[in-house]
């Protein structure tokens, strides 16, 4: 009994932390089938009775960031009012957002693909809406002198990561598969969330992050660095918007509502950065009062991970079956997951409006 309380309880902790959106930079002290074809008649959002509006709430993973200006942007310009949603934000980023959202406390949350496929696996009826993150975007990162910049360049190094677990000890494992290596190559020191003062003091040789966070801060400082990102080595499924099987089915006029009017914000930031960036500011006050332009950096260096080619042919948000099925395999052959999971019911791609 103890052994499963452990092995249940460490479940929760990498399940929480993979559900994780990219933080904010901190301040300085699958089944291969043929893609799924939009339905021509998606369901509208329930209109507003007697002036009111389906109130749902969107668990974020992180607390106020300009990361999220898709959805901030799609709050801003009325689209969420006009399927008859009204959205509050729950920045309520230290709880299970899977937990929460597979017990139906709330109605979506963000989380990564892997972390559906983890939870799934544990029979938490949840999938993925509309995927945000293309690209997984948990990278590597070095002082550019090192000259580590593939994946080989890691064997014998001092790696920090803030522990085993989530997004980053995913990603770490992930990277190791796909070069066939194993821990036993690295040296790898959990840290905890110190990895820019570790790089930067040289306590390790390479650490673990987000493309639009650490190695953006270090650059900032004046330290150039090397990456060496996870996505370009293995194709891990990313973050999203999740919801719950059971508002799937029984409301799926909110889910399609809300998938509309969130690839609408990510449609307007895509086009229109600048924009977009000052609807965000207006959900994150705190951010003017910091380096402004700092912010519009981390935006745009989120960008890149919002589009891909797959999303070119089959439309912003797109759930990738292949990809979900190479992770799924992934974690199966790495043990992270201890049972095979049916990998199309971990995401539905019913409610995405496909533009070719």
């Amino acid at each position: 009994m103890l052994h499963r309380l452990v092995l249940t309880t460490m479940l929760a902790l990498l399940l929480v932390a993979c559900g994780q959106a990219t933080p904010a930079a901190p301040v300085a002290p699958e089944n291969t089938a043929a893609p799924v074809a939009a339905p021509t008649g998606a369901p509208s959002a329930p209109a507003a009775t007697k002036g009111q509006k389906r109130t749902v709430t969107l668990a974020m993973a992180y607390i106020p960031n300009v990361q999220f200006a898709p959805y901030y942007v799609a709050q801003a310009k009325g689209y969420y009012a006009e399927e008859g949603l009204e959205v509050v934000f729950d920045y309520n980023y230290e709880t299970d957002v899977v937990q929460r959202v597979a017990t139906g406390n709330v109605e979506f949350g963000m989380a990564s693909g892997n972390s559906v496929l983890l939870a799934r696996g544990q029979e938490l009826p949840v999938k993925m809406l509309l995927t945000i993150s293309q690209r997984f975007p948990v990278v590597l990162f070095s002082k550019q002198g090192l000259n580590i910049t593939k994946p080989e360049d890691l064997k014998g190094k001092t790696i920090g990561i803030p522990g085993r677990f989530g997004a980053s000890y995913v990603g770490l494992q992930a990277l190791l598969y796909a070069s066939n290596m194993t821990e036993q190559d690295i040296d790898l020191q959990e840290i905890g969330f110190t990895q820019i003062a570790a790089v930067a003091e040289d306590k390790v040789q390479v650490a673990m992050g987000y493309a639009m966070n650490e190695p953006v801060v270090l650059e900032q400082q004046g330290t150039p660095v090397n990456v060496i990102a996870i996505a370009d080595y293995f194709p891990l499924a990313s973050d999203g918007v999740i919801a719950s099987d059971d508002l799937v089915a029984n409301e799926p006029a909110v889910a399609a509502g809300f998938t509309r009017a969130t690839l609408k914000g990510l449609r307007d930031v895509l086009a229109d950065p600048d924009g977009g960036f000052e609807a965000s500011l207006e959900f994150i006050p705190e951010a003017r009062s910091g380096d402004i332009s700092f912010q519009r950096k981390v935006l745009q260096e989120a960008l890149p991970f919002w589009a891909s080619e797959q999303t070119e042919r089959y439309g912003l948000g797109y759930n990738d079956p292949d990809v979900w099925q190479q992770t799924h395999t992934f974690l199966r052959e790495s043990k992270l997951l201890s049972t095979d999971v049916p990998v199309e019911e971990g995401f539905t791609n019913d409610f995405i409006k496909q533009e070719l």
